[in-house]
């Protein structure tokens, strides 16, 4: 009787829940970071896994990322969710993964159930490897031709959707018309007119691939021609891999121990930090303890009468609880806010890579929805310390569902392509032996300057500090040590240097000013302290940061408050060989 029991109970269980119980998901092979099997610290990087059903059922579920420090999670999961595999079928699944220094990663599938992610199985990640300088690759699939001596190769079918994880790729070699659906074409051509190096390689017979019309601007005949920032260079022969960028080493730089990223959120969060009255919170907690104990017992003892001890009880707790609360959201003069701060780099016209540091600040606890109006994007918590209550949906369009208390503070990292109204200097340089003698940034006539704040220039070891003059930018004398400002100690990150304890204020609008050295530093590469006295750009290239005003296409929507304001660092680089 117990087996009939048992089979009909089973018998059941597949009739109600469906033969997706019994399947068998597994992660096939390794998964890959990167381009090269090397990631960027502090920064979105893409990671490759392919899931394999091995079962006669189908499977449906999810698929997250989890990032692990030491013992305990960290940030939100990644999740990949409401796929469907069928019986013994694959899917090549693509992550953009938020990393600080010395983080592991682990793959988990199952179900997202009631708000909570149950997992019915798990694999380990190999640990990433940090890579401290930019790579060159070579695309390739099963019917490419030679290969380039050196170079990290990489299937061109798992070129990613977004210009966002490509950061770390300052060259790409190709020697044939790539195989890409519209995503893939579209990120190419963002980091190409971004400021990336295409080098294209001749067949045996001398001839270079023919594009269509998706990849028109690759057809012009010649040997060296500019793409929006970008180059692209024709070459018979293969070649080697370039150089790498200077002072870049891996066994130069092989540690990391400066966080721009913790010292923007450290900047944000202080512009919310509270003004309490400690003394009347102090003192009113010594006098809830003492209505608590010895009032409370006192009173029991002498009117021996339990339901009016009870009632003090609770009357006090109430009392005291709306009291706490009330003084307590005083110094944040009761709104909600959202801080920000971007870096912005040029993609193809009318598009820009923003990657954007928030950090919000919430009255009325609950869980939150977090999303921006960009497209193949990226979100994170950017958290080093902690797990964080909540989910962040996997690319192309990011959402963070987060819980957040009363009266506290949530960082935001995100990163995406913003569809916006285009501004597109071009630029004169002049250099002399090892020095910026000239440069001038200008505008065609058919568009318009926003108002910046501020404009500075960098250049090798120095910055320059930008006059706008005739309508255009220039620089003027021999600038000063890029060292002298960015201070490593200031780098350094320290989530008490700023708000509680801070025993020298600052007006939100200072703390903004701060925010420039710290996303100059990061888009330097500025990794330890050791960078910042040798800090250097390329000789053959000048960077431009100008700073604005943040408008509402940056800000989040939806249920978040208006109370959103914050700084965009438009960054442009430029070849030195356009000289006058």
């Amino acid at each position: 009787m117990r087996k009939l029991t048992t089979l009909l109970i089973l018998t059941l269980f597949q009739t109600l829940f469906g033969a997706q119980a019994f399947a068998d998901l597994k992660v096939e092979g390794r998964p890959r970071w990167g381009f090269d099997g090397t990631i960027r610290v502090e920064e979105f990087n893409l990671l490759t896994v392919r899931v394999f059903n091995d079962s006669e059922n189908p499977w449906q579920g999810d698929v997250w990322v989890k990032s692990i420090v030491g013992i305990g999670s960290v940030d939100v999961p990644v999740i990949q969710p409401n796929l469907f595999i069928e019986p013994y079928g694959f899917r090549q699944l693509q992550f953009y993964v938020f990393l600080p220094d010395q983080t592991e990663v682990l793959i988990e599938w199952g179900r997202f159930v009631r708000g909570r992610l149950r997992a019915e199985g798990d694999a380990t990640v190999d640990s990433p490897k940090p890579a401290y300088r930019d790579i060159n690759i070579r695309l390739t699939n099963a019917d490419s031709g030679q290969r380039g001596k050196g170079l990290a190769t990489f299937d061109e079918q798992l070129f990613p959707s977004s210009a966002v994880v490509l950061h770390p790729i300052k060259t790409i070699v190709l020697d044939h018309v790539p195989r890409w659906q519209e995503p893939q074409t579209r990120a190419f051509k963002d980091w190409l007119f971004g400021g990336g190096t295409l080098n294209l390689i001749a067949d045996s017979q001398g001839a270079y691939p023919d594009f269509p019309t998706s990849l028109a601007e690759l057809n012009e005949p010649s040997d060296q021609f500019p793409v929006g920032y970008g180059t692209v260079i024709r070459s018979k022969q293969p070649i080697a891999e370039k150089a790498k960028k200077a002072g870049n080493s891996p066994q130069q730089r092989n540690y990391k121990n400066l966080s721009s990223s913790g010292t923007l959120v450290a900047l944000l969060r202080a512009m919310t930090t509270p003004e309490h009255n400690w003394t009347l919170i102090y003192s009113l907690a010594v006098l809830y303890l003492l209505i608590l104990f010895p009032g409370c017992w006192l009173l029991g003892r002498k009117k021996g009468d339990y339901r009016l001890t009870y009632t003090v009880i609770l009357a006090t707790v109430g009392l005291f609880s709306f009291g706490f609360h009330s003084i307590g959201k005083r110094g944040y003069g009761e709104k909600t806010s959202m801080n920000s701060v971007a870096v912005v780099r040029p993609a193809q016209p009318g598009r820009w890579v923003v990657k954007q540091w928030s950090n919000l600040f919430i009255t009325t606890g609950g869980n939150y929805r977090i999303e921006y109006d960009i497209t193949a994007s990226a979100i994170s918590t950017g958290q080093h310390s902690e797990a964080v209550l909540g989910i962040a949906t996997n690319q192309p369009d990011s959402v963070m569902q987060s819980d957040i208390p009363s009266f506290s503070n949530r960082s935001i990292l995100h990163s995406g392509i913003l569809k916006k109204a285009d501004f597109r200097p071009t630029a004169m340089v002049i250099v002399e032996g090892e020095q910026l003698k000239q440069f001038v940034l200008s505008l065609p006539e058919s568009e318009t300057w926003p108002k910046f704040s501020s404009h500075i220039a960098v250049y090798k070891d120095r910055f320059f500090q930008l006059r706008f003059v005739d309508g255009q930018f220039r620089t003027s004398g021999s600038g000063e040590p890029l060292a002298s400002s960015l201070d490593y100690e200031s780098l350094r990150y320290n989530p008490f240097r700023y708000g509680y304890g801070n025993n020298d204020p600052e007006t939100p609008g200072k703390l903004f000013d701060k925010t420039i050295w710290p996303i100059i530093a990061e888009d330097l590469d500025i990794y330890n302290e050791d960078d910042v006295a040798k800090t250097t750009t390329q000789d053959n290239q000048i960077r431009v940061y100008l700073t604005t005003e943040m408008d509402a296409a940056f800000f989040a929507k939806g249920e978040i408050s208006d109370q959103q304001t914050g700084r965009v660092v438009y960054a442009f680089e430029f070849p030195t060989e356009t000289t006058e």
